[in-house]
């Protein structure tokens, strides 16, 4: 048995399962992965947080971490370069639903204003249900996302394009805390996000691509005042691509 250890330990070190070296693709590719989570949307708010006629006007901050941008022996420009966060607009409204149960829907839009060399057409959709039987909530979500972005990536003089394509769902718990006229809303939840992106560099007109599916899970805080002044924060992780903090301030019409 002694003799047969350093052979399996030698199996071992050297089994299929360890991690190979990135090539330049793979890390232009996780770039491109990136910066297209950057755009992905998630729920910043809580499961079955809005009822029946409840419309919610918000604004986002999207947090961009520190991105590497380098590619074999290049370094490109990452969307961290050109700033620290981005705001997005967000509207959603409370669908008529049976009792217990919350439906909702929600539409965010960033016009493509040029701010630091930098600019993204941007659109997304979701749908979700809730069910609230007391102080628990539970919530199902889908979204969708399209970007047309447009960047000094691989040359300061040029603007590289990034188009993104995304899907996906989420499942999310949570709870209702009531404190005079304050209301807390914990909540976590897990899903997963498929993406398709395509970047072109217009110096030279190559084109690279990079398809990704993988986990999103979130943990956040919901505050509701007087009933109508709405603040979240969130933290959303898309493991072994990105990590970042989200936060919005928004206003509940109706109710």
């Amino acid at each position: 048995m002694t003799r047969c250890a350093p052979v399996l330990l030698a199996a071992l070190c050297g089994a299929p399962g360890a991690a190979r070296a990135q090539t330049m693709l793979d890390q232009q590719q996780r770039l491109i992965d990136i910066h297209s989570l950057l755009l992905d949307l998630p729920p910043l708010q809580a499961p079955a947080a809005l009822s029946s006629g409840r419309l919610g006007l918000s604004l986002e901050v999207v947090t961009i971490p520190p991105i590497d941008g380098t590619t074999g022996s290049k370094k490109q420009i990452t969307a961290s370069d050109r700033s620290p966060l981005y705001p997005r607009p967000r509207l959603q409204l409370g669908l008529p639903a049976p009792e217990s149960f919350r439906i909702f829907v929600g539409l965010s839009y960033i016009p493509p204003i040029v701010i630091n060399e930098l600019s993204t057409n941007y659109i997304a959709g979701e749908a979700g249900i809730g069910w609230a039987p007391g102080m628990l909530r539970l919530g199902l979500r889908g979204h969708v996302t399209y970007a047309y972005s447009k960047a000094p990536v691989t040359d300061p003089s040029t603007r590289d394009t990034l188009e993104t394509t995304e899907g996906g769902g989420d499942l999310s718990i949570g709870a209702r805390f009531d404190y005079r006229a304050l209301r807390i809303d914990p909540y976590a939840g897990a899903g997963v996000v498929s993406l398709s992106g395509r970047f072109r560099v217009t110096s030279d007109g190559t084109i690279l691509h990079s398809d990704y599916t993988g986990p999103a899970v979130y943990g956040g805080l919901r505050l509701l005042f007087r009933s109508h002044w709405e603040g979240a924060v969130e933290v959303d992780a898309y493991p072994d691509r990105l990590v970042h903090v989200n936060f919005r301030l928004g206003y509940l019409f109706g109710g």
